[in-house]
């Protein structure tokens, strides 16, 4: 029983001898053979660059793993962004764990990381050039195809963007005033997404001929073309209308006196009355096929189409007509 025992133990002895010889051999080979393909492995870069506003661990890190794990780990979540053009250091401690806690991962895989990890966001800066034409496209649209000039223009942004499609919608309180004071309001879409809202300011001049007085002239004269000389002036100086050009001032009379240069201004011009106060006029009477023609006395003056006050001479009453032409008023029933 015991010489039993004895054999049966140095049979085991050989036996585990043989077993670890040819692990011992056979390890070697298998890794040479590839089978450590199936290992999962972390390595993190100290400095990173990011796109969007959220970092994955594709971004910051080499991962080897088989094509499922792979694909799973790249899409885990880290943190937030820093915003574009800025710089910030993750939380590593966080980082480790979130890959250890992901199902699929085994127990002891291999992290490797700096002391420190840093990413920075990509970024891009939009070009003055882009405002400028934007404003432009406005401009044009506002003051209907009048040339005009940008004197001052300024742009309240950053100017530091994340990267992708760039486009602009204009706001509709965007606005010129009388003084020529530009106010834009505007929306910058990053690939269709409002990233900020900016405001433009800045001032517009719009040049255009104007009329004045060579002379000093009166109230009631009949300006001539030669009562007036051009020349080119910003419309906002101005902040009133002006005649611009000869025919604007043709038959018409000055409400008011005005000085050598002074600007002939459209509040100062009026018609040349056809009828003038006191005036013996011709009055029109018409019923149905009957017409009256009489004579009367105008109580004001009178311009082309407007009813006026007169007195029949015959009966002395006072009665409203219509200026039709030069000394003729036609009764209104």
């Amino acid at each position: 029983m015991n010489r039993f025992f004895v054999n049966y133990l140095l049979f085991l002895s050989l036996f585990a001898s043989l077993v670890m010889g040819v692990w011992i051999l056979v390890c070697p080979l298998a890794a040479n053979a590839g089978i450590s393909v199936h290992e999962v492995k972390v390595v993190v870069a100290e400095t990173n660059l990011v796109r969007g506003p959220r970092v994955f661990l594709g971004e910051v890190a080499k991962i080897q793993a088989s094509p499922f794990l792979k694909e799973v780990l790249q899409k885990i979540e880290i943190e937030n962004s820093p915003k574009p053009g800025k710089i910030k250091q993750l939380n590593k401690r966080r980082l480790v764990f979130l890959i250890q806690s992901q199902p699929g991962v085994p127990e002891g895989v291999l992290i490797d990381t700096p002391k420190k990890i840093y990413v920075k966001r990509a970024s891009q800066q939009i070009k003055q050039q882009h405002f400028q034409e934007q404003v432009d496209l406005f401009l044009s649209a506002v003051l209907k195809g009048k040339k005009y000039e940008l004197t001052q223009l300024k742009v309240d942004t950053t100017g530091v963007y994340p990267q992708g499609d760039v486009t602009f919608s204009m706001g509709s309180n965007s606005s010129v005033d009388k003084l020529g004071n530009l106010t834009i309001f505007m929306d910058i879409l990053i690939d269709g997404n409002r990233e900020d809202r900016i405001r433009i300011s800045g001032e517009v001049a719009v040049y255009q001929t104007i009329l004045c007085a060579v002379r000093d002239l009166s109230k009631g004269d009949h300006l001539l073309e030669t009562d007036v000389y051009s020349v080119r002036k910003n419309i906002f100086d101005l902040r009133t209308d002006v005649a611009g050009t000869y025919q604007e001032i043709d038959k018409k009379i000055l409400k008011t006196n005005l000085k050598k240069d002074d600007y002939i201004k459209s509040s100062c011009l009026q018609e040349i009355p056809l009828i003038h106060k006191g005036e013996l006029i011709t009055l029109v009477t018409r019923r149905k096929t009957l017409l009256i023609v009489t004579s009367a006395i105008s109580k004001e003056d009178g311009y082309a189409d407007q009813l006026i006050r007169v007195e029949n001479i015959g009966s002395g009453k006072i009665v409203r007509g219509l200026v039709k032409e030069r000394s003729t008023v036609e009764v209104i029933y």
